[in-house]
């Protein structure tokens, strides 16, 4: 009996919920660690409508968090998988 081994690249689908965060923290230099996006390219998206980004400060504060929703981007590299990257 021959048994032949296959080699299957996990899918988003399987990329499993508790590994997948709801939302990330924009990276302070270079590149986020699930898309490959720079902090410039995340604001350029939300100034062209691809997603929307949510910030958190304390009252009085200048500065605060910028989080990412990682199903938001997802939705949005997958379409442009299927419109052959035109926006």
């Amino acid at each position: 009996m021959k048994i032949s081994s296959l080699t299957v690249t996990p899918s988003e689908a399987a990329f499993n919920a508790s590994q997948r965060p709801e939302f990330f923290r924009l990276p302070k230099k270079g590149v986020d660690p699930y898309f490959g996006f720079g902090r410039s390219y995340y604001y350029e998206g939300e100034t062209r409508g691809y997603w929307k980004l949510v910030r958190i400060r304390d009252r009085g504060k200048l500065r605060g968090v910028t989080l990412v929703n990682y199903d938001q981007v997802a939705r949005f590299v997958r379409s442009q998988m299927e419109n052959g990257g035109a926006a």
